[in-house]
């Protein structure tokens, strides 16, 4: 047998340029094409969750250093320039901007670091059956005058998850796209294997650079003025805690500007 090997090198380029999301379509073809192209897949999921765990290993590693050094040598500066400008003589001498400006930088500095440590101190999940239809809907109830349509196959579909986590994770997705100025998204819910969900979360909002795509679940990364980069790596995070990947789907998928592809396991309790 003679396999069409046309599509490979598409493949090679993805895996050369990070982009372990790249599937090649099975259908249509010839059994043994099918199973050569679905193994090639799997081994293509397989490399983004094992490039995510060592990732996201190699962060929290640094940041259980950095946050106890820094959160330590802050603590103090804080809270003696905020009891030296209650000084009466401080609060009336040139001292007085110059204090403040090292109390506002320390204190600002202290709250992005005390951020990121909750990032890395989540809490084990404590999965429960959920009903993905009722999850769904109660984001949808949250997203303001946005257009938000949920999609749920099969209808009773269910997820052994933590709520909490999940529910999280889809509150993120939509705070963003509201910040990048989408008027609609759509959430998508369906099994696509016995034993694996998958959620597609799509919205019209302003589209990803290109030089930000493989940057954007990279922890403290942000392009917005008053962000701290925390959102989609706690996301990556989260997901990763209930055993599933999240990946940014190439711009104009489905006719989308911005979408995410969550993959879970759909095992019940």
């Amino acid at each position: 047998m003679i396999f069409n090997t046309s599509a490979y090198p598409l493949v090679l380029e993805a895996i050369r340029n990070g982009d372990f999301s790249f599937r090649l379509p099975t259908k249509g073809l010839l059994p043994g094409e099918r199973a050569a192209r679905e193994t090639i897949n799997c081994m293509m999921e397989l490399m983004q969750e094992q490039r995510q765990d060592i990732e996201m290993a190699s962060w929290e590693k640094l940041t259980r250093t950095l946050t106890h050094e820094i959160m330590n040598s802050l603590a103090p500066i804080v809270s003696l320039t905020a009891t030296f400008m209650q000084e009466e003589s401080i609060r009336r001498s040139d001292l007085y901007e110059g204090m403040k400006a090292i109390h506002d930088t320390a204190e600002g500095l202290h709250t992005f670091v005390d951020g990121y440590r909750k990032f890395s101190s989540l809490q084990p999940p404590q999965p429960e059956d959920i009903d993905m239809r009722k999850l769904l809907n109660g984001i949808q109830s949250m997203a303001g005058e946005m257009d938000v349509e949920v999609k749920v196959e099969p209808a009773d579909l269910r997820l052994h998850a933590d709520p909490n986590l999940m529910r999280q994770v889809l509150m993120n997705l939509t705070k963003n796209a509201l910040e990048a100025d989408a008027k609609r998204i759509l959430i998508s819910a369906f099994r696509c294997q016995k034993d694996t969900l998958r959620i597609f979360f799509y919205n019209d909002g302003r589209p990803i650079p290109t030089s930000e795509r493989n940057e954007i679940f990279v922890p403290f990364f942000t392009t917005k003025k008053t962000g701290n980069g925390i959102g989609l790596s706690l996301c990556r995070r989260m997901i990763q805690l209930s055993d599933g990947t999240i990946s940014l789907l190439p711009e104009g998928t489905n006719g989308w500007n911005v979408g995410f592809e969550l993959v879970l396991k759909t095992k019940t309790a």
